[in-house]
């Protein structure tokens, strides 16, 4: 969602998901198919499962490749008070002026869990990441805020650290 006074905005595909969609969706198409095939008497399992059993996972494995579609997209927004990240339909919002130091990440994203939505405890306390595999990242140091940093993957990380540090207070 772009906002009417963003001063810059970016959004970036999570190309890893897709494989996971595919994954998730073929494994429900699966369940489907021995579903029907129970149905018609042509399974030849010895010890029959309930007839409910390959349909419920069925329709577990095809709503969670639903609920994932959320998350194919980070998208960056950056106003003249806040940045707003959002995977999907989980938001982040972050004033400005809480942001004490921005710079750019040059190390591994495993360095905070993996890629998507990570919370994480180190020493100096909470750090939030949203990233995606094949981006750098930009580090918002912040102060007075649950989270100590806020991590985020990024296309142009020295054009976002531009932005962010222009506009700080």
């Amino acid at each position: 969602m772009r906002y009417y006074d963003e001063i810059y905005s970016e959004t970036i595909p999570f190309k890893l998901i897709k494989y996971i969609l595919l994954l998730e969706g073929s494994i429900g198409v699966v369940f489907l198919v021995l579903y029907i095939m129970q149905l018609t008497g042509n399974l030849g399992i010895e010890d029959e499962l309930p007839q409910w059993y390959f349909l419920i996972m069925a329709a577990i494995m095809l709503a969670v490749a639903v609920f994932l579609t959320n998350f194919r997209k980070l998208k960056i927004g950056i106003t003249s008070d806040s940045l707003r990240a959002s995977f999907g339909f989980i938001k982040f919002e972050v004033p400005l002026s809480s942001v004490s130091k921005v710079y750019t990440d040059e190390k591994s994203s495993l360095k905070y869990g993996g890629w998507g939505i990570r919370g994480r405890k180190y020493k100096e306390g909470w750090v939030l990441a949203y990233t995606t595999i094949g981006y750098k990242r930009v580090v918002l140091k912040l102060e007075g805020h649950k989270y100590k940093r806020f991590v985020f993957s990024t296309a142009h990380p020295e054009e976002m650290v531009n932005v962010v540090n222009q506009h700080l207070r």
